[in-house]
């Protein structure tokens, strides 16, 4: 998940926290605040209620009971009950008749019994219902209690709708936040984006690449961090390379005077004698220490970009044929069967032949090494949409995935690679296939071999 994804949900999520917090608190501040006032409501009422006994001292309670609660009911929204210090029920203003006795022992009922207002909540009929029971003193002694109920629908509506509302508000906010958000992350991390190409850029071996710095901030001070590391990793590449070119040049000559030198000799002892072997034995190396020197060289000029390729209409067709009669002694030497395969007669491209030459030979030199006796290399060529497609596949070793992203590197040779080299010649063939405006690509399986596959572009007719 990118930076830009998790900066805007987390300004979503922020922003969600906040409201559902205030949310809360506001809903359950708002409910409080309700019902505080209809229980205050309610107290009041009771106890301006429990006056008018004071016009019916000498009375019978059932007689004050029901007198009261046929006056009360038409003063008050709630319900009204007059109850015996008992908690017996004497009155109901919901009833039409004398209510049937029953003992009413709920919480308030039993507080005011004790000579204080109680308050309770309970469902009923699954309606929320606030109960408010004053006791009522006559002279010295209580003589009865006062209950006024009331529903508190009204109130879980009003609740209800405030949900909904922050629902809303929750909704709208989530989606301004996520346009914001999207748009902040997008100006924070755009500067991250470009430091992140140019870091991609230098993987791939651009040490000219440079970081633009929008800002003075870390993002800024990151980006010129960088831009001093690429400065520095250029300049010693720059080095190498030089260091590369110098000493191959350098080897050239005493390498061309021992070749030299060891014919010379060789010319002057017995062909079957011991001297003659160890001759031929420096000859050999020497070629072999040569062909190692050219490799550097190649790799130096195309690293310093002084690599010049002579473009010009190549029959790349031929040009197979040719190479594969070349290395097919060199194949058969190690029992492998060279094979060459062509779907379409004449292919032309543009191209350096000399270098394309190169980029076959090391790649089908490096199959045939990989095989052992019996086995094949074979080299194909077809035409595939508006490029000549070249396939050299080899019943090799092959190499394990771990390392396929790498055999294209400089320098890098595979763990199991048994034959020496410089590990350049793949990485020079990849840059010669690219100076073609062409692509390189392998598959490869271990125990069952490799497929090179190369792509050019034909040449327009």
């Amino acid at each position: 998940m990118s930076i830009k994804i998790k900066l805007t949900i987390s300004y979503i999520l922020l922003i969600t926290m906040i409201i559902i917090f205030f949310g809360v608190i506001s809903t359950l501040t708002l409910e409080k605040y309700y019902i505080d006032n209809i229980i205050e409501i309610l107290t009041s009422q009771g106890t301006s209620f429990s006056r008018v006994f004071d016009s019916y001292i000498d009375a019978d309670i059932y007689t004050i009971s029901q007198d009261v609660v046929k006056k009360l009911a038409t003063d008050t929204n709630a319900q009204v009950q007059v109850l015996n210090m008992e908690g017996m029920l004497l009155g109901d203003s919901t009833l039409s008749s004398t209510p049937v006795p029953v003992k009413i022992l709920t919480p308030d009922v039993i507080q005011a019994i004790s000579g204080e207002s109680g308050v309770y909540t309970e469902k009923i009929n699954n309606e929320r219902v606030l109960h408010v029971s004053v006791p009522v003193k006559n002279k010295l002694n209580y003589v009865a209690i006062l209950r006024l109920s009331s529903s508190l629908e009204e109130v879980s509506n009003i609740i209800k709708r405030l949900v909904l509302f922050l629902a809303l508000v929750l909704t709208v906010s989530s989606l301004v936040a996520l346009i914001i958000g999207f748009f902040i992350a997008n100006e924070l991390t755009k500067p991250l984006e470009m430091v992140k190409k140019a870091t991609q850029e230098m993987a791939k071996g651009n040490f000219k690449v440079r970081a633009e710095k929008t800002s003075n901030d870390e993002i800024g001070i990151l980006a010129d961090s960088f831009n001093k590391m690429a400065e520095e990793l250029g300049h010693l590449e720059e080095m190498k390379n030089e260091f590369i070119s110098n000493i191959s040049h350098e080897l050239k000559t005493p390498l061309t005077s021992i070749k030299g030198f060891a014919i010379t000799a060789m010319d002057l002892v017995e062909k079957n004698s011991e001297l003659y072997e160890y001759l031929n034995i420096i000859d050999e190396e020497t070629d072999r220490l040569s062909r190692l020197v050219d490799e550097l060289l190649d790799f130096s000029k195309i690293e310093l970009n002084k690599i010049k390729l002579s473009f010009e209409e190549v029959e790349l067709d031929k040009l197979i044929e040719d190479t594969v009669a070349i290395l097919r002694p060199h194949a058969s030497n190690y029992g492998v069967n060279l094979i060459c395969k062509k779907k379409i007669d004449r292919v032309v491209i543009n191209g350096d032949v000399n270098r394309l030459k190169q980029v076959l030979v090391n790649i089908i030199d490096n199959g045939i090494k990989a095989c052992s006796r019996g086995k094949y290399v074979k080299v194909f060529l077809d035409i595939k949409d508006k490029k000549a497609v070249i396939r050299i596949e080899d019943q090799g070793q092959g190499i394990p995935q771990e390392e396929i992203k790498y055999i294209f590197d400089k320098f890098y040779r595979g763990k199991n690679n048994k034959y020496s080299g410089t590990g350049l010649g793949l990485a020079i063939s990849k840059k010669i296939i690219e100076e073609h405006k062409g692509t390189i690509t392998v598959e490869s399986e271990v125990g069952k071999g490799s497929v090179f596959t190369i792509e050019l572009p034909l040449k327009d007719r």
